[in-house]
């Protein structure tokens, strides 16, 4: 009997259908799996479902450090991980009967370890084989059944190594920061990690200088000719009274000394990698990063695009591309381009600089949706569809003009640019970001009336923050993280308090845990080092390291920095929880007491129960009700009806601003529902 292992559920029928030639779907419990007879032998499919072993203690302590962990079912380590149980069961139950073994996972490190740690605790074989597909259709699958290789062992030692080391820093820095926390008096959850450390110290770097920035008033010149506005060549006047003297100057009546007009090709952007997925996802939809990479998993494991968890921007010669134009023709909003890229025989597809020795860059199958898809799947999928097919179209092509006037010894100058020739943008359709700013014809030495001259005060701008998408992709270009965990470390950063807000703001608790960090363990915050071990991991995949000598060494850097925080404990303890209670209190005080002039505040109590009280109290007994159970954020917006502060609620599926005043009469609407109830 030959056991192949998939990563979940939803795969296991796919492959199934794809290698055999009679497939009988069988059930332990409520866990589906698939015996295939092929060539006169027995196979059988059946399903992991993620990691269904973990690292934890050999033995449960809550000091630190501690290195002596090992693997167990992940039901037994945490209560959360339950469902994996019936799951693990087949899989010994199936392993103890198997003859040989073949991985299905997913082919990158943390597929290749889901079924390393099956193959090595659940069965008794010693060789394994691997199938390597980047896409779930029937072909895809078959051929990779039919071209099998040995088991990748370097990639299960690779994500074994950092499943390791992420657990050595993630489990030790994390109780190190809350047992310094405990010195104080405080409990709060908190963590960090050998990447969530340098991605704290990237934005929190920013935002320090955002909050230090100190904005320049600065003087701009415009006028207006033929219509169109044009800037003083200057740009910026630091000096109002030079500003001045340069409107002064500027005569009604002026002269066009160049026109100029260059005509450039502008080339369509390669296939998606992940990261650049969820940039243009957060861009054009608004997805956060773990969003996109959710819907795009789900479209994977529908047969409709390849695999996501790429780094590549390119697609091999390998993969037939002419088919999967012409199987797109039969889905009928891509007919008419699929048609205009057969009719030219377009088949070269432009191809980006990064690589993925595993997986090609993101691109749909050809497959046909089965039924109508969700709206998240349907825009992202219409997204990946577009950006393939634009790939394939000529370059679009643009005029760029350029006109300078001088109007009484002041230089002026107007740019404009216009698409002459759409080629590829026409295919990627509304999610091409370009716009024209056509420009009337100027002639050099022609004589022009110039109009409404001003002369307008602004400011200089701090630098831009981060949005969820652009931090991901700033990681990616400093190698910190992997594609699969990036996204997965920032929503981290929020659910800890470090971080919140569209765009990205760090806290000050955020600010204070990274002052604190670089004040007694600068080496949690070095990037150096965190990019070091990811490196290593790369060299183990190669072969090239092993991964005792890459943990061993994670393991000795990690000893040296807990050994200096523990000389620090209480000092560090009392920092952080001095900088908590100054946070904890900014962020419930609501606004001042209308009855008082005290502070009103949301008072959190047990099973959920809360209400917004006066800071003045007993003397003041001011207080308006809040509902149980629910997320209450501070907005800072004051009820346009009453002038009472406004709070943001979250419950269940309900999100909705309030004013915290329950006879003010902007609820006498709710109170109109619940009258007809």
């Amino acid at each position: 009997m030959e056991l192949i292992v998939a990563e979940k559920p939803k795969v296991t029928q796919k492959i199934a259908n794809a290698i055999g030639e009679k497939v009988t779907r069988k059930a332990r419990g409520n866990v589906s799996y698939y015996e295939v007879e092929k060539d006169g032998k027995l196979i059988v499919v059946a399903p992991a479902v993620g990691h269904i072993y973990t690292l934890a203690e050999k033995d449960r302590t809550r000091g630190y450090p501690v290195f002596d962990i090992e693997w167990v079912p992940s039901y037994k380590a945490s209560k959360t991980a339950a469902f994996t149980k019936p799951y693990l069961s087949l899989l010994e139950e199936l392993g103890k009967k198997a003859d040989s073994f073949v991985s299905a996972c997913d082919y990158d490190i943390e597929g290749t370890l889901i079924s390393y740690n099956v193959f090595r605790f659940a069965t008794k074989i010693k060789e394994g084989k691997r199938m390597k597909f980047s896409a779930l259709t029937r072909k895809d699958l078959s051929e990779a059944y039919e071209n099998m290789g040995d088991f990748d062992y370097n990639n299960a030692y690779a994500g074994e190594a950092r499943h390791v080391l992420d657990w050595y820093y993630g489990i030790n820095l994390s109780r190190a920061l809350m047992g310094a926390l405990r010195t104080a008096a405080q409990m709060k959850v908190m963590s960090i990690g050998r990447v969530q450390g340098p991605a704290l110290n990237i934005l929190a770097t920013l935002e320090k200088e955002i909050r230090a920035f100190v904005p320049v008033p600065y003087w701009v010149l415009t006028a207006s000719i033929k219509g169109v506005q044009f800037i003083h060549r200057k740009e910026r006047f630091f000096d109002e009274g030079e500003a001045g003297k340069g409107l002064e100057r500027t005569a009604k009546e002026g002269t066009v000394t160049k026109v100029e007009k260059k005509a450039i090709k502008v080339w369509p952007g390669p296939c998606f990698d992940l990261t650049s997925l969820q940039v243009e996802a957060h861009r054009t939809f608004g997805f956060n990063p773990s969003k996109t990479l959710q819907v795009a998993q789900s479209l994977y494991e529908d047969s409709l695009i390849t695999y996501p968890r790429t780094s590549s921007q390119q697609i091999p010669p390998s993969i037939n591309l002419p088919s999967i134009i012409k199987k797109m023709a039969d889905i009928g909003e891509y007919e008419p381009i699929t048609k205009k890229i057969m009719e030219n025989r377009w088949f070269r597809i432009f191809q980006g600089k990064k690589t993925d020795p595993a997986h090609p860059a993101i691109h749909p199958t050809g497959l046909k949706p089965k039924g109508k898809l969700g709206k998240d799947e349907g825009q992202l999928y219409d997204l990946i569809v577009r950006r393939f097919l634009s790939a394939f179209a000529p370059a679009a092509e643009k005029e760029n003009t350029n006109v300078d006037v001088d109007a009484g010894g002041e230089p002026y100058f107007a740019k404009g640019s216009r698409i002459t020739d759409k080629g590829w943008t026409e295919f990627y359709g509304r999610y091409f970001r370009g716009v024209d700013k056509e420009l009337p014809e100027f002639v050099k030495g022609e004589e022009v009336d110039v109009k409404r001259k001003k002369k307008t005060k602004k400011e200089t701008q701090p630098p831009k923050r981060y949005t969820q998408a652009s931090i991901v992709s700033e990681l990616e270009k400093r190698k910190l993280g992997t594609k699969a965990t990036r996204s997965t470390i920032i929503d981290t950063l929020f659910k800890r308090g470090y971080a919140s807000g569209k765009p990205i703001e760090v806290t000050d608790f955020g600010l204070k845990v990274r002052d604190v960090l670089e004040k007694y363990a600068p080496e949690i915050l070095d990037e150096e080092l965190t990019r070091k071990i990811e490196e290593n991991m790369e060299k183990i995949q190669e072969g090239k390291l092993g991964k005792e000598e890459v943990i061993e060494e994670g393991k000795e850097i990690l000893i040296q920095i807990l050994d200096k925080w523990k000389k620090n404990e209480g000092k560090i303890g009392k920092e952080i929880a001095e900088s908590l209670k100054v946070t904890e209190a900014k962020e419930n005080v609501v606004g001042k007491c209308d009855k008082c002039g005290g502070s009103l505040r949301i008072i959190r109590m047990k099973a959920g129960r809360q209400f917004i009280g006066c800071s003045g109290y007993p003397e003041c007994r001011n207080t308006y009700p809040l509902p149980t159970g629910a997320f209450v954020k501070i907005t800072e917006k004051i009820c346009k009806e009453c002038g009472k502060p406004v709070v943001f609620v979250a419950r269940q599926k309900m999100r909705f601003e309030m004013c915290i005043d329950p006879n003010c009469p902007s609820k006498d609407k709710w109170k109109k529902k619940g009258e007809k109830k």
